[in-house]
């Protein structure tokens, strides 16, 4: 049951676009990291928000209690509405993640060719074939690399791709795991 301040309001006398801001309130102060608290993972936060628009009989003393207990305390097509509202930002946050992962390949890509330039160019026998190699090299650095960083540059992108694909697959698992919630 929500009792609706201050007026002592039940479920059904609520304000549907209230009960909204409700839940969306609950979800963000449950997903939203703060310096005392750490991030909740978003499939649990759903969970932790089911258990309150699923009726508890056990807890539960009194008869006037217990008929209002049937009603929940978060309306459930609201809640169903936002797992649909959070499935399609989890989409939307892995397509941009995704675009980083290109981006990140691209320039792993660009930064092994450099690798190969400069590996031809060690086994260069006359100098013309050296400079030239050294030169190509050139071509492919963008701005802040050289011949001294690009190879930490080069494990700082793997690094991050890395991690960015562990990224999709984790909010991947959590979309797998919201659509299996039951509301």
């Amino acid at each position: 049951m929500v009792l609706g301040y201050p007026n002592a309001l039940t479920k059904k006398d609520i304000p549907y676009y209230a009960q909204i801001i409700h839940i969306a309130d609950v979800f963000d102060a449950l997903v939203t990291k703060r310096h005392y608290t750490t991030h909740v993972n978003i499939s649990e936060t759903l969970k932790l928000l089911i258990k309150d628009a699923t009726p508890s009989r056990e807890t539960v003393a009194l008869d006037v209690l217990n008929s209002y207990s049937k009603l929940g305390k978060i309306n459930s097509k609201i809640l169903k509405v936002l797992f649909k509202v959070v499935i399609e930002d989890t989409l939307y946050e892995i397509s941009g993640v995704m675009y980083y992962v290109d981006y990140l390949k691209e320039q792993i890509k660009r930064l092994n060719k450099i690798q190969k330039f400069e590996e031809k160019m060690n086994k260069a026998k006359n100098q013309k074939d050296k400079d030239y190699y050294k030169e190509y090299m050139k071509l492919l650095f963008v701005t802040g690399e050289n011949y001294d960083n690009y190879k930490q540059i080069t494990k700082e992108y793997e690094q991050a791709l890395k991690e960015k694909e562990d990224l999709i697959r984790q909010l991947q698992v959590e979309i797998d795991i919201i659509k299996a919630l039951k509301a």
